[in-house]
């Protein structure tokens, strides 16, 4: 009788724990968490289910080698897609020239970072990928003599400049052991930086205050000075100005950036999200606002299937966009970029 009584009251017990459990209201989602899923999981979709990798939407046959490294680290990022991201790169290691080369042969400093970037990201060494050394290659890049010494890539750096700097920086924050050219590199990039605490794409005259230029449409603009901002603090470096102040100045109503402070600039997911990004590493919480100005850009479920989840750029109609969406991914994330990215 003492023994049904006691599995009766356990059995009330665990009814009852069930009952409160039944009662007790979900812990509301996330919306950053969210969003950055649903962006990765359009990502997936993107990559060739034979060759693995995100086709270029210009070169029929090419492939999109920057998209397709960034979005590797977006996957992680959203936590999704890993066999997608291990395919992709078995994939790209098969032919590494293939993807970090210019049509001159030159090695791109760019895609030589995201490639890194990408590799780190799956746990895998850039030091010996597809029996290349990604880091030698990318610090080989780098300039040692004449005004430019220390700046990564012999490319023109009139439009991406700083912004392929700090996405070099960032690479080789996350290799070991430490890569020697972070000193020179530094330097050149904290010496581009305007008095306001912006960054322009280029500056070849460091005496000139920093500008619009209307011949060469370049001027201080939130993308380039974001991008300083992370790749400098991911290597423990200090700003001479802290952008902070310029980035906060410039924000819109809405809670977005757009891609400078002109007042024909509107708000857009990729500004967005990279100002977002920076403003985590220099310890800005983001919040609510900055949060729903990003997700607006994300088309949801009265968009076709297949393009829900991805980001758009808001000019013309909705249409999915790739950088887009890895920039806004990259403002999703709930850590600091790139050491995220190895957590």
């Amino acid at each position: 009788m003492k023994l049904t009584t006691r599995r009766a009251v356990a059995a009330l017990a665990v009814l009852a724990t069930a009952l409160m459990a039944a009662c007790t209201p979900p812990t509301p989602a996330d919306p950053a968490v969210t969003g950055a899923q649903r962006g990765g999981n359009w990502l997936i979709s993107q990559f060739d289910p034979i060759t693995h990798v995100i086709p270029s939407a210009y070169v029929p046959g090419a492939t999109d080698a920057a998209g397709t490294t960034y979005a590797i680290t977006s996957l992680k990022i959203a936590g999704v897609g890993s066999t997608t991201a291990t395919s992709a790169l078995t994939a790209l290691s098969v032919g590494v020239d293939a993807v970090v080369k210019d049509a001159n042969g030159d090695d791109v400093p760019g895609t030589l970072a995201r490639l890194i970037l990408a590799v780190r990201s799956q746990g895998q060494d850039p030091r010996a990928f597809g029996g290349v050394d990604l880091v030698a290659r990318l610090e080989a890049t780098i300039l040692t003599t004449g005004p430019d010494a220390g700046r990564f890539g012999v490319q023109d750096a009139t439009y991406d400049g700083a912004f392929r700097q700090s996405l070099s920086l960032a690479a080789l924050s996350l290799v070991s052991p430490p890569s020697a050219t972070i000193a020179p590199a530094v330097a050149w990039l904290k010496a581009q930086q305007c008095a306001d605490g912006s960054w322009s794409p280029y500056r070849t005259d460091l005496t000139a205050a920093c500008a619009f230029n209307a011949t060469l449409y370049t001027g201080p603009d939130t993308n380039s000075t974001a991008m300083a901002a992370l790749g400098l603090h991911a290597v423990g470096a200090t700003p001479t100005v802290d952008p902070t102040t310029w980035l906060i100045s410039i924000r819109h109503a809405d809670g977005g950036w757009a891609f400078d402070d002109s007042p024909y600039s509107s708000t857009d997911p990729d500004s967005t999200g990279l100002v977002v990004a920076a403003l985590r590493a220099l310890g800005v919480v983001p919040d609510a606002a900055a949060t729903t100005a990003l997700l607006s850009f994300q088309l949801g479920d009265t968009a076709p299937a297949a393009q829900q989840g991805a980001f758009f750029y808001p000019y013309g109609t909705p249409t999915p966009n790739l950088l887009a969406t890895n920039d806004s991914i990259l403002g999703l994330a709930t850590g600091v970029w790139p050491a995220v990215l190895v957590s």
